[in-house]
């Protein structure tokens, strides 16, 4: 068993802030399917996934998290890119076949699964070839976008382009610690020139972009969704009423709010999914700018904690881990905001910790267990 100086290592600002998130996300749930028929007990569900969550956690962090070396990454990564497949045999929700049924009628999220994998797998690369001396090259290149592709592919055939693009979030993030600092400056500036390509695109050329997007072999809705990006005022009752509706919610909350199951968008039923990617537009209606800036405080106070961790352990492999981990968060935090606020383009991402989902949820937790496993053990400290 652990003793309590292995409970002291724990990272008490990380389990506050999601502790704190938890108790938000209960709320908004809560208030944004108060009125939708049949689902008055879904906030039930999200704290019974909160509980099963906040359990899955704790194991991992009392899990010596070096077992997950050697052939886990690579026997889950295998397992993963089965069950993408399998997902094609079950039937579409929404237009997308994204779910494993189970027995009993649960549905299950490989590509959650998926991104545990592909962290794991890109780490393990990484500190073999770091334990070689080896510095970054082509080949080094290859065998990472290879790990990533495979999945990525997978899932953009299901289609789901916001998990999908989460795994180009995780490897562009985690290229960052492998990187010398030539290599570094190149790929930044890269990164910056694809962000200015991005925004002439939607302030400068909005017009060329739209034509050439719709030219672009994707399908429709998809189509739709970098349109309403370019443009939030194409076709505002069809592709873009979703973000005009979940913009009017947060601007009509102003500074404190309309309070909980009072605002007008929420209770209305005007915004579509709002208990899942838009779960955001339901608290910046409700607790307004005070509200969804604390939201977002709690998210910084979370990275934080894990940019600290990262940069504190003597393990490359934690280093790497914890990297990936920051990468995928921060990328669905700044998309999930940023299409709640048309500042980018819908993607179907949900908000970590805060929107309804169990899959997601608890693989959430897995992945905070995993770095709460390497916080404790940084210094070599583990059972006594």
């Amino acid at each position: 068993m652990f003793s309590w100086k292995v409970i002291k290592k724990l990272d008490f600002s990380l389990l506050a802030a999601v502790l704190a998130m938890s108790v938000l996300s209960t709320i908004a749930i809560y208030s944004a399917t108060l009125n939708r028929d049949g689902m008055e007990d879904w906030y039930q569900k999200q704290i019974m996934w909160e509980i099963i969550s906040f359990g899955v956690m704790f194991a991992f962090t009392f899990l010596d998290y070096r077992i997950l070396k050697g052939y886990v990454p690579l026997l889950g990564y295998a397992v993963c890119l089965v069950l993408l497949v399998c997902v094609f045999f079950f039937p579409a929700k929404n237009g997308a076949q994204c779910w494993i049924t189970l027995p009993g009628g649960m549905q299950f999220q490989p590509s959650e699964l998926a991104k545990i994998f592909v962290i794991l797998t890109i780490s393990q690369y990484m500190t073999k070839a770091k334990e070689k001396n080896e510095s970054f090259a082509v080949k080094h290149l290859l065998v990472i976008l290879t790990i990533n592709l495979i999945p990525f592919i997978l899932i953009l055939k299901q289609p789901h382009l916001g998990q999908a693009l989460t795994l180009v979030g995780i490897t562009g993030t985690m290229m960052i610690l492998f990187l010398n600092r030539k290599q570094l400056a190149v790929y930044l500036v890269l990164v910056a020139m694809m962000i200015g390509v991005i925004f002439l695109a939607k302030t400068v050329f909005i017009a060329q972009s739209i034509e050439l997007v719709d030219k672009m072999p994707f399908m429709q809705h998809q189509k739709e969704r970098i349109l309403t990006f370019l443009d939030p005022e194409y076709e505002k009752m069809g592709a873009s009423y979703q973000i005009t509706q979940a913009q009017m919610a947060i601007g009509s909350g102003q500074l404190f709010g309309k309070g909980i199951v009072s605002g007008t968008a929420t209770q209305g039923n005007w915004v579509p999914e709002q208990w899942t990617d838009f779960i955001f537009s339901a608290i910046g209606e409700e607790m307004g700018f005070l509200g969804g800036s604390f939201l977002l405080f709690l998210f910084f106070l979370l990275l934080h904690s894990m940019i600290t961790i990262a940069s504190t352990t003597e393990d490359y492999f934690s280093s790497c881990f914890i990297t990936g981990v920051i990468g995928m968060f921060t990328f669905q935090i700044v998309e999930n905001v940023g299409m709640n606020l048309a500042m980018m383009p819908v993607t179907g991402i949900t908000l970590p910790f805060v929107s309804y989902g169990g899959t997601s949820l608890v693989t959430n937790f897995v992945l905070l267990g995993i770095i709460l496993s390497m916080s404790i053990r940084k210094t070599g400290l583990a059972f006594g």
